[in-house]
Parts: C-alpha cells; sequence; structure tokens
C-alpha cells in the first residue's frame, strides 16, 4: 500500500509541476520546469532503486527499443562535444535530453507498477486539461468584459504554459483521450462533461488562432477518414463522428462569438499564410539552411546545441538588432543539421518504434479506442516538430515522455495477455 501511494503521489506531482510558476519572472518558465523535472526524477529514480520490483521493472524499460533508442541518440549528441564550435552548449542540451529520458523512465515504472487501465489514464489526463482550460477561459473572460477579443490577445490565454503555441499543442495531445472518454464511460455524466471539455479545447483553440493547430487538427481528420475507411468498424466511426461534429460546432462558435470580420477568426487566420509573408517566409529561410548544412555535411554535423550558433553566420544579413534564428522551427531538420544522418536516424527510431508497436497492436484489436488517441498524439506531436520546436521545450518534452511510456506498457500488457 505504501509503494502505490507514493509511486502515484510521484506521478501526480510530475503533472503539478505544469501548475507551478517560477518565483521570480526574471526566471524563464522552460528552465524553472526543467528544474523541476530533474528534482522529481531524481527523488523518483532514488526511490525506485531502493526497492526491487521497482527496480526490477527499470531495468526492463532500460532494454526497451524505445530506451535504447533514446540513449544511442544522447549518446551520440554527446560525442558531438569532439567537434562542436560550443562544447559547453552540447552537454547544456544533453541535460535536458537526460531529463526527459529519466522521465520517460520513471513514468513508465510508475504506471507499470500500479497497472493504470487506460480508462483511469484517460480519466486523469482529462481532468488536467479542464484544470489547465480555467486558466485560459479565465483570461478570455477578463478581456472580453472590458473589451471585445480578438488577435492581439491570443497570447493572453496561454494559460499555465509559456506561449500559445505551447498550450494549443499541449491541448491537442489531450482532445484524444477526452474522445475515448465519451466512447468508453458508462457514465452519462462523464459522457456530457467530457463532450463539453472536447468542444471547450477546440473552442480555445480557434480563439488562439495558432496557425499550427488549424495544421494539425486537418492532418487528424485526414487521418480518422482514412482509418474509417479502411476499417469501418463501429468505435472509429464513433471516433471520426465525435472528432468532427466537436469540430465543425466549435467552429460555428467561435464564429458567432468572434464574427467573421474579426484577426482572430480561422478563416482570416487561414488566409494569412503566404509564402510572401514574414513568419513564413522566415521559416522557408530556416528550412533552407537546414537542408544545406546536412548536404554540406551529412555524418557529423555542427553539434548538438549548436545550431542557434552556426545560424548567426548564416542569417547575418537578416537579423534585426538582437534578435537571432535561435532555432529551425524544424526538429528534425535541425537534428540533422547538428547530428548529421546517423543522429536524425537515431532520433527518428524514437518515433519509429512507438508507432510500430501502437500499429501493432491496432491491428490486433481494431476496436480499442485507447490505441486511437495514443497514435493520434503522436501525429500531433510530429506535425508540430515540423514546424515548430518542441523538443526544446520542457512542458512537451514531458508529455512526449509520457506517451512513450504509455505505448511501452501498452505493448507490454499485450506481450502478457499473449504468454
Amino acid at each position: 500500500m505504501e509503494k502505490r501511494l507514493v509511486t502515484r503521489f510521484l506521478l501526480c506531482l510530475n503533472f503539478l509541476a505544469l501548475f507551478i510558476y517560477p518565483f521570480t519572472p526574471s526566471l524563464d518558465a522552460n528552465t524553472w520546469r526543467l528544474l523541476l523535472y530533474s528534482s522529481i526524477n531524481t527523488f523518483s529514480l532514488v526511490y525506485i532503486s531502493s526497492d526491487s520490483n521497482l527496480s526490477n521493472l527499470l531495468f526492463k524499460t532500460l532494454r526497451s527499443k524505445i530506451s535504447i533508442s533514446i540513449l544511442c541518440f544522447i549518446a551520440w549528441g554527446l560525442l558531438s562535444a569532439i567537434y562542436a564550435t560550443n562544447s559547453n552548449e552540447v552537454f547544456i542540451r544533453s541535460f535536458s535530453f537526460f531529463n526527459f529520458y529519466f522521465s520517460f523512465l520513471t513514468l513508465y515504472v510508475f504506471i507499470k507498477f500500479n497497472k493504470f487501465r487506460g480508462y483511469y489514464i484517460g480519466l486523469f489526463l482529462s481532468l488536467i486539461v479542464v484544470l489547465q482550460l480555467a486558466y485560459s477561459y479565465n483570461m478570455f473572460f477578463q478581456i472580453s468584459s472590458v473589451t471585445k477579443y480578438d488577435f492581439s490577445f491570443n497570447d493572453l490565454l496561454k494559460g499555465v504554459f509559456p506561449n500559445r503555441n505551447i498550450t494549443a499543442a499541449i491541448y491537442l495531445y489531450q482532445l484524444p483521450f477526452l474522445i475515448y472518454l465519451i466512447l468508453k464511460s458508462k457514465s452519462n455524466l462523464l459522457k456530457i462533461v467530457s463532450a463539453l471539455s472536447a468542444l471547450a479545447v477546440l473552442f480555445m483553440i480557434f480563439l488562439m488562432s495558432a496557425r499550427t493547430s488549424y495544421v494539425v487538427l486537418s492532418v487528424l481528420l485526414v487521418f480518422y477518414l482514412i482509418i474509417f475507411i479502411i476499417s469501418a468498424n463501429k468505435k472509429i466511426v464513433s471516433f471520426f463522428g465525435i472528432f468532427t461534429s466537436s469540430l465543425i460546432l466549435s467552429f460555428f462558435l467561435s464564429s458567432f462569438s468572434l464574427g467573421f470580420d474579426n484577426s482572430a477568426h480561422a478563416v482570416n487566420r487561414i488566409n494569412s499564410i503566404d509564402f510572401q509573408e514574414e513568419s513564413t517566409n522566415t521559416r522557408l529561410r530556416y528550412y533552407q539552411y537546414g537542408i544545406d548544412q546536412i548536404i554540406k555535411n551529412p555524418i557529423l554535423g555542427v553539434g548538438l546545441g549548436n545550431w542557434k550558433i552556426e545560424s548567426i553566420e548564416r542569417d547575418k544579413e537578416n537579423i534585426i538588432s538582437y534578435i537571432i534564428p535561435y532555432t529551425m522551427h524544424n526538429d528534425f531538420l535541425e537534428v540533422g543539421a547538428e547530428l548529421g544522418i546517423l543522429g536524425l536516424v537515431f532520433y527518428l527510431s524514437i518515433f519509429f518504434f512507438a508507432l510500430i508497436s501502437l500499429y501493432k497492436h491496432f491491428i490486433k484489436n481494431k476496436q480499442d479506442p485507447y490505441i486511437i488517441a495514443l497514435i493520434s498524439i503522436f501525429i500531433v506531436y510530429l506535425v508540430d516538430a515540423n514546424i515548430n520546436f518542441p523538443f526544446i521545450r520542457a512542458s512537451q518534452q514531458f508529455y512526449l515522455a509520457l506517451f512513450l511510456a504509455l505505448t511501452l506498457y501498452i505493448k507490454n500488457i499485450s506481450h502478457e495477455d499473449n504468454n
């Protein structure tokens, strides 16, 4: 009983860290969360090592393909300190990946030890999203009480996260679990609450108007449509129907609330996407730098964390004031530019092994909406990683570690059931 209480407390502490703000506004929120997670992971690993059952689970996790892929990526990154322009940056960036790796290990051990069912995991994550939404909606209502909301206020809806792009991405991670609860719950009250929460998430997505989120929603819609066509069973039809109807309803609600001439309206935001527009043009320029670097040095790259140094020389003609191209706005191109093709292969293999496991489980049990939810989350992350830079954001790295842990948990449960 004591072990269950302690492991569940440490598991909850990981989520509580998302709601704890830095003690001073001068402290970067991302750095603060890295500090919190490193402390939680330290306590968790010490506790795991003190118990033989937990330690055995940890050692089994270390031998998983996902674990080995992460370790290979980190090891290759550390080796880049030999040739990197700034070796300190290699170790600083490696620290964040070690933190991510330890989160993956400890989360898996705690979930596995407690043998949580998908339903309770979905229920817990749904509670978390409701708490996060409370922060965003509180600010929206404050703004609406004094003036009409438009796109100029969008970053004020970020809630507990550093900016609206992170907030939108994390809401989209959690949305599939809300749909899963609607399908899985036997309680009509919980179905209604989950449905309203899903609408609230999508309505907030439309309010924040992050263009990446519209791309993600479009990809999810295509994904659900494809699996609906190739495997039209009752659960998949329901999943597709709930997602589509919620999306359409939230769009009309946001249109009614904002008005079609509002700068935050989805149509106006999508129409603002232009290859000549500064934000889009800048991303394309960064992508070209990354491709050029991979072609120039496909084996080694510039060293982990060193792209922000290399990019100054590449983009010096476009730098205004002290604003520098800190990231490439594409995790995969940036990994390739920093660590070469092999480093990119190690990084991609993390997602490959996770998605292969989910795919195999989906083929065996196409009626399980929990698998659809997990696959959806990886789609959200991968799309976002091609446009933004979640691999340096502590909150998104935590969620990635959680979903990798859940994927490994599903795989091992399935394997045990077959033995």
